[in-house]
């Protein structure tokens, strides 16, 4: 029907309503709630079933970590060697001290509260869902890790053992994947994809990832294969959670987008009025 002929400051307070309600569709996802608590259960099973999905540039990808894996476990001695002797002990505590930041959550989790804070402060809806996203990335690494150093049971290069030896499930021994750095490449997946159109995003990210990498080879703490590992389940980690978001926001989107009602301003010479289609 036509609403013609009316008051201008009603037509108005109708347009005011049709924008509201159009803006309104727009909600943050993930947003800080319950469902969002909920969503971890979710995210974690999408997360691991992605390979049920993976196309066939994925599984090539997929084939050459693997490779690579495989390729620096066999120089696992080798590579330890090499980075053990890159720093003195003194140097290797001040090192740490700093690249940890990155994977024990001092620095990651302070700068994801503040992206969240700087978010609703701003209405910037990317910032909050980025943040939210990183968070939850954060954590189910840090599961992801802690379930296959319990099962694996490598012990770590100072404990003296052979670098091929491990000792299974539940031995108390853990080096094998490297946590920080699981949980540090898994956040800086999540930003990276997140603000795709900000490159130095990404960069500054996989950068400080990189860092807590390093250092984590740099202490002794770990043999090569853990770190390397560690960084492609991290980005394993970090993409599902991506996609896991990224598909609920679309999945979001499509059910506020459908409408029964709908509002077509109509302004012409002679009237000025809201055409309402049912």
């Amino acid at each position: 029907m036509l609403i013609g002929n009316k008051s201008f400051w009603f037509s108005l307070l109708l347009l005011f309503i049709s924008s509201s309600y159009v803006f309104g569709q727009n909600e943050c996802i993930p947003k800080a709630d319950g469902a969002y608590l909920k969503s971890y259960w979710n995210a974690g099973i999408s997360t691991l079933t992605q390979p049920a999905r993976y196309t066939t540039t994925d599984w090539i990808a997929f084939a050459g970590i693997t490779g690579t894996a495989v390729l620096l476990y066999s120089h696992d001695q080798q590579g330890f060697n090499f980075f053990d002797r890159q720093l003195n002990d003194a140097s290797k505590t001040k090192f740490t001290q700093f690249s940890d930041l990155g994977g024990n959550g001092l620095l990651s989790l302070p700068i994801l509260g503040g992206m969240y804070w700087a978010g609703a402060a701003r209405s910037d809806c990317l910032l909050k869902e980025a943040s939210l996203a990183g968070l939850q990335a954060f954590v189910l690494s840090a599961g992801a890790a802690w379930l296959v150093k319990s099962l694996t049971g490598r012990p770590r290069p100072i404990t003296g053992f052979d670098a091929h030896e491990w000792h299974g499930p539940f031995s108390g021994y853990d080096a094998f994947p490297s946590g920080h750095t699981t949980r540090a490449f898994a956040v800086a997946t999540v930003l990276s994809g997140y603000y795709k159109h900000k490159p130095w995003v990404g960069i500054t990210a996989f950068g400080l990832a990189a860092f807590t990498a390093s250092g984590r080879l740099l202490s002794g703490e770990h043999w090569p294969s853990d770190v390397f590992v560690g960084m492609a389940l991290g980005y394993f980690v970090g993409r599902g959670v991506l996609k896991f978001n990224q598909k609920l926001k679309r999945s979001n989107q499509k059910k506020s987008s459908r409408s029964d009602l709908t509002f077509l301003p109509i302004i012409g010479l002679e009237q000025v009025g809201v055409m309402i289609q049912l």
